[in-house]
């Protein structure tokens, strides 16, 4: 028999131990990483550990965040009663425009302003109108968010709480024929001076895309509400709001339908089956599917249960989530913190689940609680590059009875840990063959108002109005057509349909 020494014994002792105790660690590891999977809305912890989605989820949020923040209107303007043209979203040229306009605001956002104005109407209507580039967003967006998008230091922006609007002028006459920025938040106007100049949106580039939309028939040219009724003193429209110059626009819009679950309809809720809650699961949660318990509420609303997070799925395609364990107020709230996390959880369901592929979102409103914020987020329809992307709207879209409609594509509520409450409409959209419809803004107008009597009210003023794709009922598969909406400033939406040529 061989003897081995006390020295190995002891080698391949301590040997032994160090090869439990690396398994005790990754015992634990996986222990508080299943833990921590069942109290988050991301995917499960063993199938983000082995596929690496966990990773690439912390990449995507840097690398993609400035998808979640884009203009709802860019607009190229020759001089005040010269042309103006809205570029389509999503186009190539709204893409350069906007990568160029982040250079402009990055550098701008570094200095302070040149000069800070309050807020006039007539003079941001003169400017919008005479200036080669105008850029607009839904809603105020706060500085912090800007920041985090645009990678800039914490002390970048001072004095600015938000922008609303941008205005763009290299070699601006009116301040020297320096690059200057003109940012608008919802009290002031503050002019920017660069001081390095930016090999983007230049002279060349300008005429080059002024030349090819002036040679399109497809394009229109607007009029600025400055230029038509500027002089009058009970405007009723802002002054950079802008409408067809022409008396009738013949327009081509794409034939879209929407669609949810496999087509299936209201009737196919109310008889479901084991195998039909699977279905719908693995289209929601992807790979993420089998963690969930499936039931269904009185109501007849699917309801995916998991520990402390519950979705249910109501009979008009509603998707609600709701965070269901304790919650604590022993934190500071901070907006981008929650901001954070309710675009983590947007890229998070975009990657277990097709409804979000063919879509543009944009951020509509914030709205403080008290400890939380609403996000509340709209879609546009990618249709191609050229095209662009035509916008979705709701309205009056019914839940279920006793709660409020569904006014928004996203509504999402968070803090600064996680997001506590969601509401959002997982639809699928086909585009289809192009349709032609004819309309004027005036009689557009017109029939807004013999539809809405209330517009007649003096206190109610037009904010804007645009063509939507009106989404409005509680049809899971329906084909929508393009609409005529004013925007008032009490937040009203007034919708005419369009009617086909």
């Amino acid at each position: 028999m061989i003897k081995l020494s006390s020295y190995k014994v002891r080698f391949y002792f301590e040997k032994l131990k160090t090869v439990f105790l690396i398994f005790l660690i990754v015992l634990c590891v996986v222990q508080v990483g299943i833990l921590w999977s069942t109290q988050s809305s991301s995917f499960p912890f063993l199938s983000s550990l082995f596929s690496d989605s966990k990773i690439a989820l912390q990449i995507s949020v840097e690398d993609t965040k400035s998808k979640y923040l884009l203009p709802s209107r860019i607009v190229l303007s020759t001089d005040f009663d010269g042309d103006h043209f809205i570029i389509p979203n999503g186009s190539k040229d709204y893409n350069s425009i906007w990568d160029g306009a982040k250079l402009y605001l990055a550098q701008a956002l570094d200095n302070k302003p040149q000069k800070t104005q309050l807020y006039n109407d007539k003079l941001w209507g003169k400017m919008a109108a005479s200036k080669p580039y105008m850029l607009e967003f839904k809603t105020s967006v706060p500085i912090d968010i800007v920041k985090w998008v645009l990678n800039l230091k914490p002390s970048a922006g001072d004095g600015l709480s938000s922008i609303y609007k941008i205005i763009i002028c290299p070699d601006d006459p009116d301040n020297g024929y320096s690059d200057t920025l003109y940012i608008r938040d919802d009290k002031n106007i503050y002019t920017y001076s660069l001081i390095n100049k930016i090999n983007s949106l230049r002279s060349e580039e300008f005429t080059e895309m002024h030349n090819i939309l002036k040679d399109n028939p497809a394009s229109k040219n607007y009029q600025t509400a400055a230029e038509k009724w500027g002089k009058s003193e009970e405007i009723n429209f802002p002054n950079d709001m802008l409408g067809p110059m022409l008396d009738n626009t013949d327009e081509v819009y794409p034939s879209i339908t929407c669609s949810t679950f496999s087509g299936m309809d209201e009737t196919d809720l109310k008889s479901l089956d084991y195998e039909d809650y699977e279905k719908i699961a693995l289209e929601l949660f992807g790979e993420s599917s089998r963690d969930y318990d499936y039931d269904r509420d009185i109501n007849g609303s699917v309801v995916f249960k998991r520990l402390d997070i519950v979705y249910r799925l109501y009979k008009n395609s509603v998707l609600e989530y709701k965070y269901t364990g304790s919650q604590t107020s022993a934190y500071n709230l901070r907006l981008l913190d929650a901001y954070k996390k309710a675009i983590e959880f947007i890229i998070d369901v975009n990657k277990q689940n097709n409804f979000l592929s063919k879509v543009n979102v944009y951020l509509s409103s914030i709205e403080e609680k008290s400890n939380s914020y609403i996000f509340k987020f709209d879609y546009a329809v990618m249709v191609n590059e050229q095209y662009g992307e035509v916008p979705v709207m709701l309205k009056d879209y019914s839940v279920a009875k006793g709660m409020d409609n569904q006014e928004n594509s996203i509504i999402i509520e968070a803090n600064s840990k996680r997001v506590v409450h969601c509401q959002m409409i997982p639809i699928k959209f086909k585009t289809g063959k192009p349709l032609n419809y004819q309309w004027a803004f005036q009689y557009m107008y017109s029939k807004a108002f013999e539809k809405y009597p209330e517009l007649s009210n003096k206190d109610i003023s037009v904010k804007n109005f645009g063509i939507y794709y009106v989404l409005s009922n509680s049809a899971l598969k329906e084909h929508i057509a393009p609409s005529f909406v004013l925007y008032t400033d009490d937040n009203g939406r007034y919708v005419v349909p369009l009617s086909e040529k």
